[in-house]
């Protein structure tokens, strides 16, 4: 099962420049979940402790009950809590079914410290949310 979860990782734009090592690791780690439509993955202001990589389907990240983002497949989601260890800024509702790795931070937390590509990936889909979602509020 392992090696089928390592084939999805890889496949995913976010970890495509994480070595086996890494994609490994966070194969052995997540754990497979189906997701309705309509269930919140993440609350606003709670602390959460794992990240979700959406293999299928549609979320909407919601601030103060206003959509202010829609992630698709092959993104994740989680992972500004990993980062900040703050409570999370917004809700995260599946807005389609969806099918999710969920990996827990203190795993994630290990990965990242052995793979700086992968950092710098995912750093570099964070700042291109933050600057789609500038642009929506201004």
């Amino acid at each position: 099962m392992s090696d089928a979860k390592e084939a999805r990782l890889r496949q995913l734009p976010l970890f495509k420049d994480a070595d086996k090592k890494a994609i490994s690791n966070l194969a052995s780690l997540a754990d497979e979940a189906s997701v309705e439509a309509g269930q919140v993955l993440i609350t606003e202001g709670h602390q959460h402790h794992e990240v979700y990589v959406i293999e299928s389907g549609t979320a909407s990240v919601m601030i103060d009950g206003n959509e202010v983002a829609e992630i698709p497949t092959g993104e994740m989601v989680g992972e500004v809590g990993f980062f900040s260890r703050q409570p999370a800024s917004a809700t995260v509702t599946a807005k389609s079914d969806m099918q999710v790795l969920v990996i827990p931070y203190n795993g994630f937390d290990s990965t990242m410290e052995e793979n700086p590509a992968m950092v710098r990936a995912i750093l570099t889909e964070l700042a291109e949310r933050l600057y789609a979602t500038d642009a929506k509020l201004h």
